[in-house]
């Protein structure tokens, strides 16, 4: 089933009312910071020798969820206790440490089991493989998923079927454990609702973009299929949350004629399916609803799309990702491109770099599995260094590495002759984009380690100074890197909105540094005021930030308008603070803008020039920002401006995906008024 737009809608609308989930379940490690109905977060247990708050009844003591409320507890502990969600927790006390289905995936599975059987929409004494296909109007996959059909494009080594058939056992193991039976080896209906489960559960997040868990959620959004260049997003919204439309725009699309109408015969002629969806509609858990959204402009009678991938990652990862957690292989515009998308393109690119005709080699020409294997690695095991290891500086190091030596790969021509290839990444691939957005993170808690040792010492501010500096490098290179991919792809325009805001924030933070008057070498240096600045006299975005982006009658005009006039600030402002925030060296002094990108023409420039900053930051400083002191004042104030841009248009992207209530012009607002920009 697929749905489409009843009306034309432009870019930034809201396509539904809140949808209601059908089952919610939290991940493990959310299960005692936050309701297992509501989702709503929860203050800490006083000790823990008391029970945790508003528990379900039961004699035995072992709880495993919590609730904010009575209604909660209400509403939601028989459903633990009845879909056998409690006994789950008995046979495996631990999560799950696997990487699908998990732990939430099986516990989701028994609590929309519980729901079906309620609703008696599934009878597990007429489990046949044709009636399982589709429950409650949702498309399960059991058969491709299970008996693997030849057009199924499973890999043995991903047995994908063999983890459902576990899953599928654990959860007859727990229903049958609740009502005192043995377990007699049929899972039939448990595999198909895992599979369901599988096929239409998304990441539960709250504002700030934290997983909370899984849900699955009713037709409107479950039929919606998925594209790798999507004209639509979703945001989830809490009962706290008001407005929104009241009407949904999209409905179920004409599939068996194939033509272009909105009302669909074959669901329309189809009593049961109507039936089955009349009956599961509309749930009584107060959980999070969801929202869809255009981002993009959406014809009337087009088919309204979402991405379930990371859209940053190169068509073979993306249809890998798509096939072993979907069990399909992609066939949108942007995969079916010949020759490749740009963007695609540019997200596999490799730089080989002894080649007798040309330094510049297409992706396509070289993306080995080997070599991918290769740069996976290194990049994996510099973010395990970060985040399990809590090693940051290694981290920075390893990945400063992977950017910017050259590699070598050998391959074994036919006549037994060896091969050495040198190649580089191209600063737009996919890995140099996860190693952007990596360091930037990783430099930034490198700052509060190191003055975490010493805060008043003058050698340790100077240092963690430095690495600021770094960070807001990075931060911002991500955010130029991605928008120049969303000129050519506007459906980056979710990842695109968090990075703009982070580069923001991470120039404000530097703008506040205490270290510059450290940098005056005991000379006056003015006092700083942030809102004795204009943000811009050559934009209005701060107007339109005021009023949330919300006096325009013409929003696809409107995207392009604000779009237009950020890229000419920042393009104007950006190449006078860069070498200040490069200055350190290493990889980012490759980097000539980081905005435009029109200086990587068809070749990279030679690592060799820059060889003395990358050994050793301090050598040839006699132009940088820290010795021009009379400057400081001049590169503080446009660093600043820098920022407020970054951030505003952060929150205008914001506003297109999820409105402009959204938690990051909220967030974007706040730090304008600390800042004072909203009061000048």
């Amino acid at each position: 089933m697929e749905m489409r737009a009843k009306e034309a809608i432009p870019i930034g609308q809201d396509l539904t009312p809140p949808i209601p989930p059908l089952s919610l379940c939290l991940h493990h490690s959310t299960l005692l910071s936050h309701c297992s109905s509501c989702f709503s977060p929860l203050p800490p247990p006083p000790s823990l020798h008391y029970p945790p708050l508003f528990s379900p009844k039961n004699p035995n003591s072992n709880h495993f969820i919590r609730y904010c409320s009575l209604q909660c507890s209400s509403l939601d502990s028989l459903i633990h206790f009845s879909s056998s969600e409690f006994h789950f927790f008995h046979l495996f006390p631990q999560p799950l440490y696997t990487n699908f289905p998990t732990s939430s995936d099986l516990r989701l599975s028994l609590r929309l089991l519980h729901r079906f059987q309620t609703l008696h929409l599934i009878q597990e004494s007429n489990g046949s493989l044709l009636n399982l296909e589709r429950i409650g109007g949702l498309m399960t996959n059991f058969r491709k998923v299970i008996f693997l059909e030849e057009h199924c494009n499973y890999n043995d080594d991903d047995d994908l079927s063999g983890r459902i058939r576990d899953g599928a056992k654990t959860l007859a193991a727990s229903r049958r454990m609740c009502v005192g039976l043995e377990t007699n080896g049929e899972y039939t209906v448990e595999a198909a609702v895992l599979c369901l489960v599988l096929t239409n559960a998304v990441e539960v997040h709250d504002k700030d973009g934290r997983s909370l868990g899984v849900g699955v959620y009713d037709v409107p959004f479950s039929w919606v299929n998925h594209s790798c260049s999507p004209n639509a997003s979703y945001r989830f919204c809490t009962a706290s949350d008001s407005g929104g439309i009241s009407e949904c725009r999209i409905c179920p699309a004409a599939t068996e004629t194939g033509a272009a109408g909105i009302e669909s015969e074959s669901f329309n002629s189809n009593p049961e399916l109507q039936k089955s969806m009349s009956v599961i509609g509309g749930s009584e858990t107060c959980g999070p609803k969801i929202i869809l959204r255009s981002i993009k402009g959406i014809n009337k009678s087009e088919e309204v799309l979402i991405t379930y991938t990371d859209l940053l990652l190169p068509k073979v990862m993306r249809q890998s990702e798509l096939g072993s957690k979907y069990g399909f292989s992609c066939c949108c515009k942007r995969c079916r491109a010949m020759p490749t998308t740009y963007i695609d393109h540019r997200l596999q690119e490799i730089l080989i770099l002894n080649f007798d005709c040309s330094n510049m080699a297409s992706g396509d020409d070289f993306y080995e599995d080997h070599v991918m294997e290769k740069l996976m690695d290194c990049l994996n095991d510099a973010i395990d260094d970060f985040l399990s290891c809590n090693d940051p500086k290694s981290c920075c190091e390893k990945l400063e590495i992977l950017l910017t030596l050259d590699h070598v790969n050998v391959l074994l021509k036919p006549n037994g002759e060896k091969l050495h290839r040198l190649f580089r990444l191209h600063p737009l691939h996919h890995v140099s984009l996860h190693a952007y957005m990596t360091l930037a993170s990783a430099y930034k808690v490198s700052v509060s380690e190191l003055l975490a040792l010493d805060p008043e010492g003058d050698e340790h501010q100077t240092e963690a100074f430095n690495m600021s500096r770094t960070s807001a490098a990075y931060a911002l290179l991500l955010a130029g890197a991605t928008q120049h991919l969303l000129e050519s792809e506007s459906s980056l325009i979710v990842p695109v909105s968090n990075f703009w805001t982070t580069a923001g924030e991470t120039l404000l933070s530097l703008v506040r540094s205490s270290v510059w008057k450290l940098l005056s070498m005991g000379r006056h240096i003015e006092e700083f005021s942030f809102s004795s600045y204009q943000i811009c006299g050559k934009c209005t975005l701060l107007d339109r930030f005021r009023y949330k982006f919300a006096d325009c009658h013409d929003e696809n005009a409107e995207f392009a308008d604000v779009t237009s006039q950020f890229l000419s600030c920042v393009t104007d402002t950006t190449p006078k603070i860069w070498d200040f925030l490069t200055e350190e060296g290493g990889y980012l002094k490759v980097v000539e803008d980081s905005i435009t990108f029109r200086w990587l023409g068809s070749r990279m420039p030679s690592f060799s020039h820059f060889a003395t900053h990358a050994t050793s930051p301090s050598a040839d400083k006699t132009d940088s920002g820290l010795e021009a002191e009379d400057n400081h004042n001049e590169i503080r104030v446009k660093l600043f401006l820098l920022g407020i841009h970054c951030l505003i248009y952060g929150a205008f992207l914001s506003t297109v995906c999820f409105g402009p209530n959204s938690p990051l012009m909220s967030k974007v607002e706040s730090l304008l008024s600390v800042e004072g920009i909203l009061n000048s």
